[in-house]
């Protein structure tokens, strides 16, 4: 991939909170929701769906450029921020895009209104409890252990993190805990809930998860496509931040998946 174009900065002004995105490309509109630890910027990965669709990248309230919203207490609340934040940008209809944890915001904004979106695809998404196996609590170990596990291999990790973080990055993943805390605490990162309101999602959905993926187990692949009535699974290399190990094959499944919603 070649060097990302600099990206628009957008400012939403919600009655729930103020949204920092950013935004690039032109087309069908993409809403495309960040990890636990926080957006990584207008990556090459950002820049190819961008080659395709009006990607819009929103900064969830506490993470990145968006001021903390501390009514929120659980993952419904942050779907209804966005939600709004489609409405306030004029998506009539839009693909909904989410990786790890912003894939559970989407499946729950799915679940609230699934009528303007045309495809969902979400990328090794929280949000159901595994069967055989755990999430990984961040909250119970150091963040650098934590954002290393998100990726397939010890290479992996430091081509994309300085050793040591910055003191800015080490601020921010402090930040992303704290609001992951507050808003995903018992249970930690799945809902019991959310399996059953699923499944009147009749939106084309996909369903993606890195094979060595070591913060949410593969396994949850299979409980995604048994809650949601059209769903399909790949499976592909890498770990759990999937957009950054694999820009180019995660980027090429949303492009396949939109055009059949």
């Amino acid at each position: 991939m070649t060097t990302p174009p600099e990206p628009e900065h957008l400012t939403l002004e919600l009655s729930t909170a103020t949204l920092h995105a950013l935004a690039g490309g032109s087309g069908t509109p993409l809403l495309l929701l960040h990890h636990d630890v926080g957006p990584f910027g207008w990556t090459p990965f950002h820049a190819e769906l961008a080659r395709h669709f009006r990607v819009v990248a929103p900064d969830f309230p506490g993470f990145g450029g968006s001021p903390r919203a501390d009514w929120m207490r659980h993952p419904r609340d942050l779907a209804a921020t966005m939600l709004a934040a489609a409405r306030k940008l004029g998506f009539d209809r839009y693909v909904l895009a989410g990786l790890g944890y912003g894939g559970w915001v989407a499946a729950e904004m799915a679940s609230f209104a699934p009528g303007p979106i045309s495809a969902m695809i979400l990328a090794a998404p929280a949000g159901i409890r595994p069967d055989e196996s755990f999430i990984l609590d961040q909250v119970m170990m150091d963040y650098r252990d934590y954002v290393r596990a998100g990726f397939s291999s010890d290479a992996a990790y430091e081509k994309y993190v300085p050793n040591p973080p910055s003191k800015e990055q080490r601020e921010s993943w402090d930040a992303s805990r704290e609001v992951i805390a507050r808003i995903c605490w018992k249970p930690y990162m799945y809902s019991y809930e959310l399996p059953v309101t699923l499944g009147d999602v009749h939106v084309p959905s996909t369903i993606v998860w890195g094979r060595d993926d070591r913060v949410i187990p593969p396994e949850c692949a299979r409980l995604y496509a048994d809650a949601l009535p059209h769903a399909s699974v790949q499976l592909i290399s890498g770990g759990h931040f999937l957009d950054l190990e694999q820009p180019d094959a995660l980027a090429e499944i949303i492009v396949t998946a939109a055009g059949r919603g």
